[in-house]
């Protein structure tokens, strides 16, 4: 069993153990979040690694205001997006084009109520990466337009019309993915 306050008082102490018995309980999950928001494999192995060390290095500071996995679960999307910019591959800046506006004109409100996991995680992947980072971190991960635009240094109405329009584009890639599924059942 996992005694929480036992193997974070253990981290601290250096207690291999209680180390190792963190990482066991929470490794796949973090893992997860490190994969959600970079697609090169061995860059999320990195950041989850990095995330590790200061979720081990600042154990002393977890003051139990919120469950360790959503602290610890801050910190890897905190290393995930700090990865993202050391590699200059997150644009903060949104650019609108004619396409772009496309999306934005269209409406989300028709979205079907159930959609297919699998195929959201899938079509999620295609969305462009502003995009997909601010609908992550708002719809998965639980952040507010304003701590969304700390993190990644634009306005919050940035945030706002990212989140709209990755909602949009989502909502026609997934409509779209419907039409070819129906059509080969034809």
């Amino acid at each position: 069993m996992f005694a929480e306050k036992q193997v974070i008082e253990g981290c601290i102490n250096g207690d291999r153990l209680a180390q190792e018995a963190l990482y066991n309980r929470f490794a796949g999950k973090m893992m997860a979040v490190s994969k959600r928001y970079l697609k090169d494999l061995e860059t999320a192995e990195d950041a989850f690694q990095e995330a590790f060390v200061k979720v081990y290095n600042n154990l002393k500071n977890f003051t139990f205001q919120s469950s360790l996995e959503t602290w610890m679960t801050r910190i890897f999307i905190n290393e995930s997006i700090n990865k993202l910019r050391s590699l200059k591959r997150l644009a903060l800046q949104v650019n609108i084009d004619d396409q772009t506006k496309q999306f934005a004109e269209n409406s989300y409100d028709d979205a079907p109520e159930k959609f297919d996991a699998e195929l959201v995680m899938m079509l999620l992947e295609k969305l462009p990466e502003n995009y997909k980072i601010v609908l992550m971190m708002y719809a998965i991960d639980g952040y507010s337009h304003k701590e969304i635009a700390e993190k990644l240094n634009m306005p919050e109405s940035t945030s706002r019309s990212s989140l709209t329009r990755a909602r949009s584009l989502l909502s026609q890639l997934y409509n779209n993915e419907q039409k070819k599924h129906e059509s080969r059942r034809i």
